[in-house]
């Protein structure tokens, strides 16, 4: 729809542009009427009536009446070899009639799709002041529960903290919405990097530690997207918090890729995991309810030295 947009709406060609553009149409119709009539040996019409249609439909009336003129031109020159009498005229005269028509109706279709593409267009707008809109008012209120972590006391301020970046991550996913034909979807290579880069930048690791963003060039919706950024960002938080304890240096990597459904992992090269068991936190616990949603599973691989987290998932 967006595409047919500035082809009916936008155009701002002057007239003799128009016309000629519309003789040029019956031109092509005329030439490849003629032909089948050598071939078949049979006059018609017929290729003729979607010129007159398709001039009216991009252009306007009078492009559309004037494309009618010039096919009621060629029918007649076409039946002229069986002479002119009362069947000349009857055939002609019944085609112009249906020319005429044609153009009226490409005139009311084109009127139609007018304000089917604004309305269209409209949506698009409010659509994208309410994303930003709720992107700000996500903003805020993280930046008020922030402000409430530096004052709170040491055992409720790295929840609040939490609660904040979780907060970030869904006001960066209205960020990166573009609209589409039909949906809303999100590019996730540039949000996942986002999504990394404000982690890293919140929890300033003392250490050394880098970061690497591979993701495909995939589009997302976005419930999907905001799923994995949200998994992203309890997964890297938790490499951060608990894999390079002190000044160790590290790296982590974070990876997406889609083929027969979605992969997100997040693997660094820090102590790993101590445990026999997989970690049973609440960032885990928080990543497995959005691998749940998004019908996924999630797997650790212990490295040497580090960890690998994987969620695979097939989101409906």
């Amino acid at each position: 729809m967006n595409r047919l947009y500035p082809l009916v709406l936008e155009h701002r060609l002057p007239g003799p542009v128009r016309y000629g553009i519309s003789a040029g149409i019956m031109v092509a119709c005329a030439v490849l009427q003629m032909a089948l009539q050598m071939q078949t040996g049979v006059p018609g019409y017929f290729l003729l009536l979607p010129g007159v249609f398709l001039s009216g439909l991009i252009f306007d009336r009078g492009a559309g009446i004037f494309a009618a003129i010039i096919a009621v031109g060629v029918g007649a020159y076409i039946s002229s070899a069986g002479g002119f009498g009362l069947n000349f005229l009857a055939t002609n005269s019944l085609f112009a009639i249906t020319a005429a028509g044609t153009a009226i109706v490409a005139e009311f279709q084109r009127a139609e799709l007018r304000r089917v593409m604004l309305a269209d267009k409209t949506k698009a707008v409010l659509l994208q002041e309410m994303a930003h809109r709720t992107k700000n008012n996500l903003a805020i209120l993280s930046g008020m529960i922030r402000l409430e972590a530096r004052h709170g006391g040491p055992q409720v301020a790295p929840a609040l903290e939490a609660t904040a970046r979780r907060l970030q991550v869904m006001a960066e996913v209205y960020d990166h919405l573009s609209l589409k034909e039909d949906s809303r979807s999100v590019n996730m290579r540039y949000f996942l990097t986002e999504v990394v880069e404000k982690v890293f930048q919140s929890l300033a690791p003392s250490g050394p530690v880098a970061f690497k963003v591979l993701c495909d060039d995939i589009d997302l919706p976005n419930s999907h997207a905001l799923a994995i950024g949200m998994i992203a960002n309890e997964l890297v938080t938790n490499a951060l918090k608990y894999a390079f304890p002190g000044d160790r240096p590290g790296n982590v990597v974070v990876s997406l890729s889609k083929g027969d459904g979605i992969e997100l992992s997040a693997s660094d090269n820090g102590i790993g995991l101590q445990a026999s068991t997989d970690p049973g936190g609440l960032g885990s616990r928080i990543v497995q309810l959005l691998a749940q949603q998004l019908d996924g599973e999630i797997a650790y691989e212990r490295l040497d030295p580090g960890l690998r987290v994987r969620v695979r998932a097939h989101p409906r």
